[in-house]
């Protein structure tokens, strides 16, 4: 288990995995447990994510509570893990390159139809924001963050017709003023999605394009490539009067079919798979208005209230690793989880992944230290090719991969390595003998390519090949990479030796005690310590 965020609204929210499947497990904060209103939107959520099913919606396992042995109440979410980045998350991968026009038209139907259903069932978002949008591994898009939802019953329309105060929920730059107000409608929801596609559109935060003093928001100037029809449909979102925006989502679809789209398959994009992160990075401030009502949430009888099937497993894993931070508590690991651990985190330079110097330690205490850059996740293995690489959806040689490292300046970012290492991985699409093999290949083409790449460099001694063999893990499937840089082009920079040091001792104590990102020796076929070995060559 591991912390991805402690930044949302009410709770913490952690990775956890059952038998190799990975589950998100929200825990409401400690500090929060005896405020009735934030336990109450806490509940909230489970209660009315298990009302909804859509893909485009995370699906709720269970909510319980859990009395830890110092006599703290936990309140508890168990969810189903969304791999894929946020958009906002996304876009910053792509270094802030706005979306295409077909590309937010295809989202904005998404999302529309999502809000359908949402709003369907009598409830409001509240927080549509890039951050609360992730975007699953075949495109589609789901909308997180349900803490804030509000139900839309009559006693809610009531008080926002008469002005009465409600809990406000804001999010700076993307709420409407009626809902800062405390009189959020579904066309807030809707103005928040505008204010989403602006960023989307032009790569900015709407804080960064807003004119306080004239009360206006420059951000076409920003999205000139895409049409004035979709720039007038967004603003129509945004419309400061709540009457001018669509009368509800189904409007929006409408409106969307309008558009006459030059392809049908404009909504294919470079997903990649970053390394875990908050899945709710920004904050979500929360006010409350002259009236507080106290409400009772009365939950379904299925599930909610009642212990899990999951509750003992997860038991003893808020024991062992002291959920909190706050909470002591000791037991051993439960049997059937494994607990992965996020190490280094990259500098990203240009489209490289950098993770700086850390010292590895051989059997005798001598000292190498390594690097290791990561051609991004714009740059992953061909499924089934040893040659050829996908960049972006388009197939590209090593040749071309070389022209790119170069102008990425790949040598300054390495800082002057004694030797280099290559690596070879493969996926899990095959043969484990013949996927040993292939990373094999792998690890001769990237040295081949990197002394092109150095060849000027004066420091540099000697090349090395490690071939970590077949992605193995259990969870693993062939068209869809399980961690960040399953299938990525990698390279590890040696310097600073101590005489005599075993290097690849050296290097597995480095890559253990310290690894980059998510990535974890054991998923691999010849990653165990028997087997782990690096072999010098001068191909």
């Amino acid at each position: 288990m591991r912390l991805l965020s402690d930044k949302t609204g009410f709770g913490n929210v952690y990775e956890a995995y059952e038998r190799d499947k990975p589950k998100i497990l929200k825990v409401l904060k400690a500090d929060l447990n005896r405020d009735t209103k934030a336990v109450e939107l806490f509940q909230q959520e489970a209660n009315v994510l298990q009302q909804l099913n859509h893909p485009g919606i995370p699906k709720v396992e269970q909510y319980f509570q859990y009395t830890s042995r110092n006599s703290l109440l936990l309140h508890c979410i168990v969810m189903e893990k969304i791999e894929g980045p946020d958009l906002e998350a996304w876009l910053r991968q792509q270094q802030n390159r706005p979306i295409t026009e077909d590309q937010a038209v295809a989202w904005l139907k998404q999302l529309a139809q999502i809000l359908v259903l949402v709003h369907g069932k009598q409830y409001l978002h509240r927080d549509i924001k890039p951050s609360n949008i992730m975007i699953r591994p075949d495109g589609q898009l789901v909308l997180i963050d349900f803490g804030t939802a509000r139900e839309l019953t009559r006693t809610y329309l009531a008080k926002v017709s008469s002005g009465a105060g409600i809990t406000s929920i804001s999010s700076s730059g993307y709420s409407a003023m009626e809902q800062m107000n405390g009189q959020a409608l579904p066309q807030s929801d809707f103005f928040s999605l505008g204010r989403t596609f602006v960023f989307l559109l032009t790569g900015y935060q709407p804080t960064d394009m807003y004119d306080s003093y004239h009360n206006v928001l420059h951000w076409r100037n920003h999205a000139t490539h895409v049409s004035p029809q979709l720039l007038n449909f967004v603003d129509w979102l945004m419309m400061r009067e709540v009457g001018k925006r669509p009368a509800n989502a189904q409007e929006i679809i409408d409106r969307l079919c309008e558009f006459d789209q030059t392809s049908k398959t404009g909504a294919t994009v470079n997903i990649g798979v970053t390394p875990p992160v908050a899945a709710i990075p920004s904050t979500t401030t929360t006010t409350t208005t002259t009236t507080n009502t106290n409400t009772t949430t009365t939950f379904p009888s299925t599930g909610i209230g009642k212990k899990p099937a999951l509750l003992a497993l997860l038991t003893a894993l808020l024991f062992s690793l002291g959920i909190l931070g706050a909470i002591a508590l000791t037991t051993g690991n439960p049997k059937g989880f494994r607990i992965p651990s996020y190490g280094q985190k990259p500098r990203n330079i240009g489209k490289v992944d950098y993770f700086p110097y850390q010292p590895g330690r051989d059997s005798k205490g001598r000292i190498a230290e390594f690097n290791i850059a990561v051609l991004s996740v714009e740059y992953k293995w061909l499924l089934g090719s040893s040659y050829q690489i996908k960049h972006n959806d388009q197939v590209i040689s090593l040749d071309g991969l070389r022209s790119n490292l170069e102008q990425e300046g790949i040598q300054k970012i390495m800082e002057n390595p004694n030797e280099l290492i290559s690596v070879g991985t493969a996926s899990c699409e095959g043969d484990l003998n013949k996927e040993e093999s292939r990373a094999l290949e792998r690890s001769k083409q990237i040295q081949l390519l990197v002394k092109k790449v150095f060849s000027n460099s004066s420091n540099l001694k000697g090349y090395r090949l490690l071939n970590l063999g077949q992605f193995v893990r259990s969870d693993c499937q062939a068209n869809q990479d399980s961690t960040a840089y399953q299938r990525s082009i990698i390279i590890i920079g040696v310097k600073k030796q101590s005489e005599g040091v075993i290097l690849d001792e050296a290097l597995r104590d480095r890559l253990e005690r310290k690894p980059f990102a998510d990535f974890v020796l054991d998923d691999y076929s010849l990653g165990s310590q028997e087997k782990f070995k690096t072999t010098p060559s001068n191909l």
